[in-house]
């Protein structure tokens, strides 16, 4: 089994086992997944957010308003009760706005027919923009309607200061909190033009690879590279395949045939995908020993289907081992 965290036709994400037809899913999920629930309890610093507080993170199976819509990834509840769509941007352009309108369209659209739009107060889109865009329009007005958003700029980020923080922490050696992993994460679009990013991919990688905490490293690459994916060219993409082609991680995340079985498992993979978040979402309220009504209020589902994740989690209390339920949950 080698290091003991992967194998050849597995990955084991810390908390269970995946097979080969989910890795790929898994792989452009890590990125939200870390961004996501390891933000819980935290603020936005790392992206130049400290004002902002994340409380929980809230399913994205949103009912689509077109059949070819976007599929969002990023739903939290903030601190001041409001519902926050977060996304991320290289360049600016006002079809963009098309976009926001839509996701916000989607999130009203689920408070509405679940007859919930009193519990809906606030709805904010936060934009996160890579270093190439120095600043951009926040409000797209049309007089009837307005679409307004809060824009972070990756372009204010010492880049240089982050980096020797990190690196003399890496070195000592300490573990990163979620806040210090993020800023790895996201190092490489702190800086400006194509060929910068791809150096600092590269450096950011090598800081990845110090770290001896290996589910920590394994998150941090992944994230990493899924951030990184549009930005690295063949050239680069093979400089880092070189360095990792010994290791499960770099098989991971490179190999030909994975990303060739994302085109055919994709529909299934998000849906089990989504279906997993609802469990893991859930299993964690049900350790703060929250009723089955107050979860589905607060996950905005409807209770019988929590009713259904929380019977088959009574078997596993008080750890409610995520997995486990979902394996249970699955087969009811």
């Amino acid at each position: 089994m080698g290091n003991g965290i992967f194998t050849e036709n597995s990955i084991q994400n810390g908390d269970g086992l995946l097979t080969d037809t989910e890795i790929v899913y898994q792989n452009k999920d890590v990125a939200s997944k870390v961004t996501g629930e390891a933000l819980v309890g935290h603020s936005l610093a790392p992206f130049g957010l400290p004002h902002i507080r994340i409380v929980d993170a809230l399913p994205t199976n949103l009912p689509a308003v077109e059949s070819n819509e976007l599929r969002l990834d990023n739903l939290f509840l903030l601190e001041d009760e409001a519902i926050a769509i977060i996304d991320y941007e290289s360049r600016y352009s006002q079809e963009n706005f098309v976009k926001y309108l839509n996701y916000a369209a989607r999130v009203v659209k689920r408070y509405s027919v679940r007859n919930m739009l009193p519990q809906l107060k606030k709805l904010r889109i936060i934009v996160i923009y890579t270093a190439d865009v120095e600043t951009a329009c926040t409000e797209y007005d049309l007089d009837g309607v307005l679409v307004r958003v809060e824009p972070s700029y990756l372009v204010k980020l010492d880049t240089e200061g982050i980096k020797k923080r990190l690196e003399e922490k890496i070195q000592k050696p300490e573990a990163l909190n979620i806040e210090e992993q993020m800023q790895l994460m996201v190092l490489p679009l702190t800086v400006k033009g194509k060929e910068a990013k791809q150096k600092a991919t590269i450096e950011a990688v090598g800081l990845a690879k110090r770290i001896r905490n290996q589910k920590q490293k394994n998150q941090i690459l992944a994230g990493i590279l899924t951030f990184t994916d549009k930005i690295i060219d063949e050239e680069y993409r093979n400089r880092i395949k070189e360095e990792w082609e010994m290791t499960q991680i770099g098989k991971m995340i490179f190999d030909d045939g994975f990303r060739a079985g994302e085109r055919s498992g994709e529909a299934r993979g998000e849906a089990r995908g989504e279906n997993r978040k609802l469990v893991e979402l859930s299993c964690r309220k049900l350790r703060k020993g929250k009723a089955p009504e107050v979860i589905a209020q607060e996950l905005e589902e409807e209770l019988g289907l929590i009713q259904e994740i929380c019977q088959a989690a009574s078997g596993f209390a008080p750890d409610y081992d995520c997995d486990k339920v979902f394996g249970v949950w699955q087969q009811t």
